[in-house]
């Protein structure tokens, strides 16, 4: 829950600004319009029978979607299911989630190279819709008559979204590592190891010893 509500409130802005074009362009490719992705995140939310969180997430490198969880759901697939006697998605130790919940929490095992839980999609969140009812009921009343209400909010919320940060947390998602995108490769970050150093030429010389080392191992002569 935490987490959810952090990622709702880092993609606000008071000072909202035009949305990247490159942004813009992959929302167009996988919603048609921006104006059509407007609608459908406000459908979604005003839909959802109970509280929870509306999610713009990442498919593939220029594939969107939108994806509700309900309560402190989790976008994340490996948070789709959890130990719970009484969970009706595990229905005990004899649900269909139970070879994989035995193989890894129960047992401890680590999960298998991109081994996805039951039912799990693995996706990336770019954005996020609180739709708990403390967030918007104060200030927006229930919708009485069509005024104010849970569309109105987030209709409102649309209007105050950082769309730079948007796009930069998807740009991060595209690139990877080692891509070419300006971030930093997993080989960038390692530091030499302790007993070589990498030359110009991608080759590796042996450390220069202390001199006292060097004595030791080469005493001269008196």
């Amino acid at each position: 829950m935490a987490h959810n509500n952090h990622f709702f409130f880092k993609n606000l802005t008071p000072n909202p600004t035009a949305m990247p074009s490159d942004l813009r362009r992959d929302l167009e490719r996988s919603f048609s319009s921006i104006e059509t992705l407007r609608r459908e995140f406000v459908a979604t939310a005003s839909a959802m029978f109970g509280p929870g969180f509306v999610w713009l997430v990442q498919t593939a490198p220029n594939e969107f979607s939108i994806l509700p969880t309900y309560l402190a759901g989790s976008p994340y697939p490996a948070a789709h299911w959890r130990r719970q006697e009484m969970d009706m998605n595990t229905t005990g130790n004899q649900g269909s989630a139970a070879t994989w919940l035995k193989n890894t929490q129960v047992r401890g095992m680590p999960q298998k190279k991109d081994e996805l839980p039951p039912g799990g999609v693995k996706v990336t969140p770019l954005l996020c819709l609180n739709t708990w009812e403390h967030v918007w009921l104060r200030d927006y009343g229930v919708g009485v008559g069509g005024q104010g209400g849970k569309k109105a909010f987030a209709e409102a919320w649309w209007e105050a979204v950082d769309w730079e940060a948007v796009a930069n947390s998807s740009r991060l998602t595209k690139g990877g590592e080692g891509s070419g995108s300006g971030a930093p490769t997993r080989g960038s970050l390692q530091r030499p190891q302790p007993d070589e150093v990498t030359v110009s030429r991608g080759e590796s010389s042996p450390v220069p010893k202390p001199a006292e080392e060097r004595e030791r191992q080469s005493p001269q002569d008196a």
